[in-house]
Formats: structure tokens, sequence, C-alpha cells
């Protein structure tokens, strides 16, 4: 009798040991995946990171642009008001030529993105019409010229656009 209740326990101590080694796997898998969630949550992060850092600069860019355009509208009104004095331009500057390129992307649209980060007044912003259509014709034209064999910064430079938002769109297609 003895030795029926001793193989009994050692059966149920073998199964016992079993239930811990599925028990110890389906830990370790949770482990896993949590590893690979971290993973894909750090990269996404940079990944917006460096697309607002993009805006960021691109930001800047147009407030230099319209800060230009408005030192550029100022002197050409006073010149308007004075015409008889003969403007007096260093050589220096007379020589070098002064570099315009044009715009990306509409000035009006542009101001209206940076006047509502900014906080001004609805009321200040210019009206720019929109076309709901516009995204996905975008989204498509970036999936064609990637499928061509185009780089990200071919498509981007292309399309007049960030190369973070191309990686952006192409990562979530």
């Amino acid at each position: 009798m003895i030795w029926i209740v001793m193989i009994a326990l050692f059966i149920l101590q073998l199964f016992g040991f079993y239930i811990l080694a599925l028990l110890y796997m389906k830990v370790s898998k949770f482990d896993d995946l949590e590893r690979k969630q971290r993973k894909l949550m750090e990269e996404m992060d940079d990944s917006i990171v460096a697309y607002l850092s993009e805006m960021k600069d691109e930001n800047e860019r147009l407030v230099e642009l319209l800060s230009k355009r408005g030192e550029l509208a100022a002197a050409v009104e006073r010149v308007e008001r004075e015409p008889e004095s003969p403007p007096v331009v260093k050589e220096a500057e007379a020589a070098r030529p002064i570099p315009v390129t044009p715009p990306k992307m509409p000035i009006n649209l542009a101001i209206k993105s940076y006047s509502q980060t900014t906080g001004k007044p609805k009321s200040e912003e210019p009206e720019v019409p929109r076309t709901g259509s516009e995204q996905p014709d975008l989204r498509n034209r970036i999936f064609q010229l990637h499928d061509a064999g185009l780089s990200e910064e071919e498509i981007a430079k292309k399309l007049g656009k960030g190369r973070t938002e191309i990686e952006l769109i192409l990562k979530f297609r």
C-alpha cells in the first residue's frame, strides 16, 4: 500500500513540475512580447521626434522667409516714397546676387499653420481653400514613386515634402 502511495506522489510531483515548466514558458513568452512592444514604441517615439524636429526647422525657415519678405516690402515702400534720392549700395552688396527660392508649399497655408501653433486669433489668419482629396492623392503618389524604386529623399525632393514625413507615410503603409 505504501508503494502505491509513493508511486502516486511521484506521479503527482512529475505532473507539478510539468505544470511549472508550462507556466514558466508562458511567462517568458509574455516577457519577449513586452520587450518587442517596448522596442516598437521607442522606434515610433524616435520617428515622431524626428518628424516634429523637421517641422520645427521648416517653421523657422518660414518665419525667416516671411521676415525677409517684410523687410523687402518695407524697403520697396521707402523707395516708392523717396524716388529722388538714389539708393546708396556698397560694391560688395551690389556684386552679390540675392538667392530667392520659391516656397515649396503655398505661403497662405504655411502662415495659417504657423499662426494656429502660435495662438494668434482667427481674424488675422488668411483664408485658404482646402481640398479633401489632397491627402489620399499624396499618399498614392508616394507609394507609386516608392514602388518605382525612388529613395525616400528623392520622393521628398520631388514632392516638396519633408523626408521624415515620407518615411512615416511609407512606414505606416
